[in-house]
């Protein structure tokens, strides 16, 4: 009833973990039942390793969050050492996420992640606004397109590349990562915010400035993620505010393949089963399975005309 494909990969649930949301131990799937997720998308690798921003790094909000994390982790050592032969035995498929700042960051972990078993698919995270530089890559199509390019060229699994949503359209950046080798898209990333403490006059945030999570983005994700599917021939995985079954649904009729759940899962970690049995109920309900409603988004004439390829 839930099964989809993404790309090359057949998954029992279009639900995934957004990266970073589950860290990278296998152990927190187990506030999961079985056949829920459909992938589990691990936090962001960087060659070397990074202690992050400096406190204080998250802040919430009535419409969700606002974080400045900073990629902190362990560096690309470490993580095959001690976290790769953990993930051999995960029962889902595991997409590793490379980050950095040069092209050649990329390439490395890519090609480290190209060699391992328990990685079913790369997702490059060309879009962190919580780091120096993390927007170069995103918010410029010949810029994407030339470390997915080098990314594809030493990469034998799956290529999935994750937008921002900080530019002014989204399309030309999709494209460039399609015709640059992309498997498949993530749509999006945090929108760049700011919460502020009148009292002190101070940012909340320790480095200002975070990326935007929860309900408050859903309808700005759903639009982007109607915008690109509409616009390239790869699936497309919604990642933004989706925190109830019926957000899912909209996200697959508006085009997305599968979704991306995260700040749901800081406030309820079995949010992502919460959410599968209540998708299982309505489509149930409905006579339907999941991948009838993938881009079946009905345009009645009103407004601005979606975008053809």
């Amino acid at each position: 009833m839930l099964s989809t494909r993404v790309g090359g990969l057949e998954l029992e649930s279009p639900l995934m973990t957004g990266s970073g949301t589950f860290g990278h131990d296998p152990l927190a799937l187990s506030f999961l039942k079985e056949g829920d997720l459909g992938a589990l998308v691990l936090k962001t690798v960087t060659p070397e390793p990074r202690t992050g921003n400096s406190p204080a790094r998250m802040a919430e909000f009535p419409g969700g969050l606002l974080n400045s994390i900073g990629l902190e982790n362990r560096g690309l050592e470490y993580w095959k050492e001690s976290v790769a032969p953990l993930l051999e035995e995960v029962a889902v498929p595991v997409v590793g996420n490379a980050g950095g700042h040069t092209v050649e960051d990329f390439v490395a972990v890519s090609e480290a992640f190209s060699g391992m078993e328990g990685i079913a698919a790369v997702e490059l995270n060309l879009s962190c606004p919580n780091v120096d530089g993390g927007l170069h890559f995103s918010t410029r199509a010949d810029s994407a397109a030339e470390v997915v390019s080098a990314c594809r060229r030493v990469l034998d699994k799956p290529l999935w590349v994750k937008l921002s949503p900080n530019v002014t359209d989204t399309v030309p950046l999709a494209r460039a990562c399609e015709e640059s080798g992309a498997d498949a898209l993530t749509v999006c990333n945090t929108l760049l915010g700011l919460l502020v403490d009148w009292k002190s006059r101070k940012p909340l945030l320790g480095r200002g400035y975070g990326g935007v999570s929860g309900p408050a983005v859903l309808p700005i994700a759903m639009r982007l993620v109607h915008q690109v599917s509409s616009s390239v021939s790869i699936p497309v995985i919604a990642s933004g505010g989706a925190s109830r079954p019926e957000d899912v649904l909209a996200f697959l009729v508006a085009g997305a393949s599968a979704v991306q759940i995260g700040t749901a899962s800081f406030r309820r970690p079995d949010a992502i089963s919460t959410i599968a049995a209540g998708m299982r109920s309505l489509l149930q309900k409905n006579g339907l399975v999941a991948s009838d409603l993938v881009g079946s988004l009905k345009w009645d004439g009103g407004g601005e005309k979606p975008r053809e390829n």
